[in-house]
């Protein structure tokens, strides 16, 4: 039978898909084939179609529970005799099957890799006539591949134990050039033809994000989309999976959980309710999706970063199988990176493979700090030649905000990297850069060099924002160890002369206006009332000039103006982030607001802004007599001038861990705090190391799993920089 009737006979098509035809044609006429295939793109359709033409058994190797399970039925459903063996399985069904192959009962068997080697299939596939092996997800074989699988490398061992060699056909999804020759290779292909299907899934809207709340975020995302849309969340760990998933559902969002944790039972049927749209939304860890053929996922989301490009793409490439519209959304900041680097360090005993694995983490790094188009990235990294740099559908293409000179910050960051050394990791030379006291930076004599503070009047995160903005440009490199250290690349040497200007999206160097939200400034404002006349006036004003609102006044200040309530010009200048212009522009508007407030409560300004601004000398000792509210607006001041957690614990007189609790409640009432100023880096990767081998029930096991140099202060600093519970 023809390949164009079986496809008509026994899927329902009259036509195959781009290279569908050319694939399966060359696989039938008895030639090796590596294929890459997108997500969605019809792989299993190049391997089922060609079992049909060829005579003998063909087996499928597959790492994909899940996929096993579903193509099996579905081939059954269409006539098709085919099965599966995997750990799935009791010992009886196992048995049986076997049987089953050995009387020539199937034309497609799916095997794990695992499985190849075992004496009941061994012996079996010797006694039948196989004229086929597709390998799926080929990339497993590679240690360059994103999912390194030892047991791949036990197929061609299999192979050349058959009675004869058979067609081999490797399939995945994504594999760089480097990966491609490993799969040839290591496989064994002999002269395979090479079929590489475009990367670019048109219809996935790409976006990076940096929020400063990731779950305010999702929570309002997930709240604005139509209800019947469903997605996917992706978290690092199991941990993650289930306090997401558990705090979603207070919010009023029905999503279910996945992880490897789980009993088999509750995983199918928790992928059950998925796949019958019995839950809209599925919060999970990388575990999740992997042969999951459900075309109309509407959103991926990672709420962490994944490990590296390869998986990011084939975790994103879940979303819009059915060439609708679907957005990948990446949720990104720098504590996820501390993660990554931890969770590779405990799972590579290989130091090659802790190498590649590392350098694969960076390009993702850099994919997120990118100002390119965030689909040409992606086809770049994958080897594609780029025909447009502007795609229109990602949201680097879509920020269409102002771009900035950063040229003289980042000489400052340049310069600054060369004099200490080029030896140093990212976060002390920030706080080099911002003019921080740390005792690090005075035991290195850090705070002579000419570069000490001079980005002072920068937060932390904009600075990082810079310098990963250099990373990615190629002017710094960053080494892969576990703890990497930044160094000069030869390109710095341009933007060191001026010959090279560095320009960033202004949306970029909005970090701090970004970082406190409209509700949390809220509820941090003295007159809430007032807070809430003033963001429908700032409303008003962006949409009349058609500008984002923090070009008009970020929250923070809103909140500022609603507590310290100035009616005159000297006073209006005094809130921080309000400038000459500024005041020019919109300075009477809000005071006609605020003075008209004022008039209605009955309130004097003067003793407002006494009461407000007035506070406590910092020379002075702390009121005992204060309550917990002065208390800690009084330790804000402490932390805002640039005392440590010690010394502030020492003004009070308490220990220094009731410090980090006086931080934690600043933060909860919308006050920034900068906790890589905090803590150590490598001291927070040990105790978060810690952590997840005793757990958090109690800080005396943690403390007694880390070194002694490790105090108490920093086990409860790292707790709440990370919002662990």
């Amino acid at each position: 039978m023809k390949i164009h009737d079986l496809l008509k006979r026994y899927y329902g098509y009259d036509s195959f898909r781009d290279n569908q035809e050319t694939i399966i044609n060359t696989i039938s006429t008895g030639k090796d084939a590596l294929v890459i295939m997108p997500t969605g793109g019809g792989k299993s359709v190049c391997y089922q179609i060609p079992a049909l033409v060829f005579s003998g058994l063909t087996v499928v190797i597959s790492p994909l529970i899940a996929l096993m399970k579903d193509q099996v039925e579905a081939l059954n459903q269409n006539g098709i005799a085919a099965t599966f063996l995997n750990s799935s399985l009791t010992a009886g069904e196992t048995r049986d099957r076997v049987h089953g192959i050995s009387q020539g009962k199937y034309k497609l068997v799916y095997v794990a890799p695992e499985g190849l080697m075992t004496g009941a299939f061994l012996e079996a596939s010797r006694e039948v006539v196989i004229d086929f092996v597709a390998v799926d997800e080929a990339h497993c074989i590679s240690q360059w591949g994103h999912d390194f699988r030892p047991s791949y490398r036990s197929i061609p061992t299999w192979i050349s134990r058959l009675p004869k060699r058979p067609v081999v056909a490797a399939f995945t999804a994504t594999a760089t050039q480097a990966v491609k020759e490993d799969i040839s290779t290591l496989l064994e292909l002999y002269h395979p033809r090479s079929y590489v299907s475009g990367v670019d899934r048109e219809n996935l809207i790409y976006r990076v994000v940096k929020p400063h709340s990731k779950f305010d975020y999702l929570s309002k995302w997930l709240k604005d989309i139509p209800k019947e849309h469903t997605g996917i969340i992706y978290c690092a760990t199991r941990k993650s999976v289930e306090q997401v998933a558990g705090k979603l559902v207070k919010e009023g969002i029905a999503a279910g959980f996945y992880h490897g944790g789980l009993d088999p039972v509750t995983r199918n049927r928790v992928q059950d309710e998925f796949m019958l749209d019995q839950k809209r939304i599925i919060v999970a860890t990388n575990a999740f999706g992997m042969g999951v053929d459900k075309p109309d996922v509407r959103f991926v989301i990672h709420y962490n970063m994944p490990k590296n490009m390869e998986a990011y793409y084939q975790e994103a490439g879940r979303a819009g199988r059915d060439g609708e519209e679907s957005d990948c959304i990446l949720m990104y900041d720098s504590s996820d990176i501390v993660k990554q680097k931890m969770l590779i360090t405990q799972n590579s005993t290989d130091r090659e493979r802790l190498t590649i694995q590392m350098t694969n983490l960076q390009t993702l790094i850099d994919y997120c700090n990118t100002n390119n188009c965030l689909r040409g990235e992606i086809q770049h990294y994958f080897g594609e030649t780029i025909e447009t740099i502007h795609c229109n559908s990602c949201s680097n293409c879509l920020d269409e905000s102002e771009e900035i000179d950063c040229t003289e910050s980042a000489q400052k960051i340049l310069s600054c990297i060369y004099r200490m050394g080029q030896r140093f990791g990212i976060n002390l030379v920030v706080e080099v850069l911002r003019g921080a006291k740390t005792q690090k930076v005075k035991t290195f004599k850090f705070d002579e060099l000419s570069t000490y503070g001079l980005l002072k009047h920068e937060s932390i995160p904009v600075v990082k924002e810079l310098i990963m903005f250099l990373i990615a440009k190629g002017h710094i490199l960053m080494s892969t160890d576990e703890f990497p250290v930044l160094k000069l690349s030869g390109s710095a040497r341009d933007v060191l002369k001026g010959s090279e200007k560095i320009v960033m999206k202004q949306t970029r160097l909005d970090i701090k206006e970004k970082k406190t939200s409209k509700k949390r400034a809220s509820t941090h404002a003295g007159h809430p009332e007032l807070y809430d006349i003033l963001v429908s006036q700032r409303a008003e004003i962006a949409q009349a000039k058609g500008v984002p609102l923090y070009v008009v006044f970020a929250n923070a200040v809103l909140s500022d103006l609603a507590s310290y309530l100035p009616t005159t010009k000297e006073e209006f200048l005094k809130i921080k982030g309000i400038g000459e212009k500024k005041y020019d522009t919109y300075g009477e508007t809000f005071m006609s607001l605020i003075r008209d407030y004022v008039s209605e409560k009955k309130i004097n300004p003067d003793e407002v802004l006494v009461e407000e601004i007035e506070v406590v000398s910092l020379d002075e000792s702390p009121n005992k007599g204060l309550s917990h509210d002065e208390k800690y607006d009084l330790t804000l001041r402490y932390y805002q001038s640039g005392l440590s957690i010690e010394e502030i614990a020492a003004k009070w007189g308490y220990q220094a861990t009731t410090i980090v609790g006086h931080l934690e409640k600043l933060e909860e009432k919308g006050h920034r705090i900068e906790w890589d100023d905090l803590v150590d880096e490598t001291v927070e990767i040990e105790v978060l190391k810690a952590i997840d081998g005793v757990g958090l029930a109690a800080l005396k096991p943690i403390k007694d799993a880390l070194p002694d140099k490790i105090s108490y202060t920093d086990i409860r600093t790292v707790i709440a920089k990370n919002k662990l519970k």
